[in-house]
């Protein structure tokens, strides 16, 4: 499954790319980090096939990236990014109030339940992790944080879209939706219909529908304006045809999405639910 690799548009030339400008460096340079996104290790030949740049310039951009340690070069010259786009990535991490927040819920409902737990955010159509909690037992870790998912084929995807404005929606809908399993909603009218139900029941439920065999839950984040921030999500390879598990774990990731909530600003009423081991933070 491409998990990571959705496409992009716009990666690569754009309208500007034969008019002069003073920062048409600058902006080739960024072009290339972005194609470190979608592809972990690369060639000069290979960037310079992907973005139609000289290999002359590419080995430019490439040696500067080096020297800063922006980017490094491995074995079989292939270049992949460097310790200090690491270190740009946990800056923005740890800059995020979400992330600091959030990561004492996660851990707890993770540690409790077993089960790998997931944030993530949208920016434009794009859906990206940027918490991973694993428990112990896990043997396989299938997102990681930094990954991008597809957003119509996973519970945080599909949260994070029902909150996207219709003009967006509609031009997100313009293109093929990719079917990863038998189970993925590739009909643009029935992907609307689940985002409405989404909305109203305030949480989805990805049920194979990325990956055979996994399910996940996933409910909104929501500022302290009322907008949706974020989304949190619990997943197993263990939870087909046990609906009251489903409905237990339900329950949790909304309790969990609603504490974190109010821990960055939001104000809902808290759910309360016996069953449920995890305590109010406040």
């Amino acid at each position: 499954m491409a998990i990571d690799t959705i496409e992009r548009i716009g990666v690569g030339h754009n309208d500007l790319q034969n008019d002069y400008s003073p920062y048409r460096s600058l902006e080739k340079a960024l072009e290339v980090l972005g194609l470190f996104v979608l592809f972990p290790v690369l060639t000069v030949t290979e960037i310079s096939k992907k973005l139609g740049y000289p290999k002359s310039t590419i080995s430019g951009l490439l040696k500067t990236f080096c020297k800063y340690e922006i980017v490094e070069k491995g074995k079989d010259n292939g270049f992949r990014l460097g310790i200090r786009a690491f270190e740009l990535g946990f800056r923005y991490l740890n800059g995020m109030e979400l992330h600091t927040v959030a990561r004492l819920w996660a851990e707890r409902l993770s540690q409790e339940e077993q089960e790998p737990v997931h944030i993530a955010i949208r920016r434009g159509q794009n859906i990206y992790i940027v918490l991973d909690v694993q428990p112990p037992s896990s043997y396989m870790a299938i997102l990681q944080t930094g990954m991008s998912i597809p957003p119509h084929a996973t519970g945080l995807g599909k949260v994070l879209m029902a909150q996207m404005p219709d003009e967006e929606l509609d031009d997100f809908l313009t293109h093929p939706l990719e079917r990863l399993t038998m189970n993925t909603i590739v009909d643009p009218g029935a992907f609307r219909k689940e985002l409405h139900a989404i909305c109203q029941a305030g949480h989805a439920v990805d049920r194979e529908e990325s990956l055979r065999g996994l399910v996940c839950i996933a409910a909104p984040i929501f500022q302290s304006d009322g907008q949706v921030i974020a989304a949190i999500s619990i997943s197993s390879m263990e939870l087909i045809g046990k609906d009251a598990r489903v409905e237990t774990l339900v329950q949790k990731i909304k309790q969990v999405a609603n504490n974190i909530s109010m821990d960055i600003g939001y104000h809902p009423v808290r759910v309360q639910d016996s069953r449920l081991k995890i305590q109010d933070s406040k």
